[in-house]
């Protein structure tokens, strides 16, 4: 999907809606998650988290909404901390997504 519109990422976004994906940014980070919500100039996905707390690769700025829904035990530093975060990513950062199977 190299050098493709805004719309056309956007059309790729809506039909993989509610889909196990994995995105491929221009900056060249894969990310896996799934794709919950879509708008003009962003797609939502839930991907896993770590602690509670992630950062955009490569970005070093915290997620739009950084707190996970954690499935672990304890707090960090103590336990496990995984669970799941929303990421929001700006639909021009999008530079391909592909459906993985279940």
């Amino acid at each position: 999907m190299a050098h493709s519109s805004k719309a056309q990422t956007y059309n790729l976004c809506k039909n993989h809606l509610k889909q196990h994906v994995i995105v491929e940014t221009t900056m060249g980070e894969q990310i896996e998650g799934v794709v919950i919500d879509l708008d003009d100039e962003h797609v939502h996905l839930v991907v896993p988290s770590h602690h509670g707390t992630q950062h955009m690769p490569g970005m070093g700025q915290p997620y739009r909404y950084p707190f996970g829904y954690g499935f672990g035990y304890g707090y960090p530093p103590y336990g496990y901390g995984y669970g799941l975060s929303r990421l929001i990513i700006p639909l021009t950062f999008v530079a391909a997504l592909s459906a993985l199977p279940w």
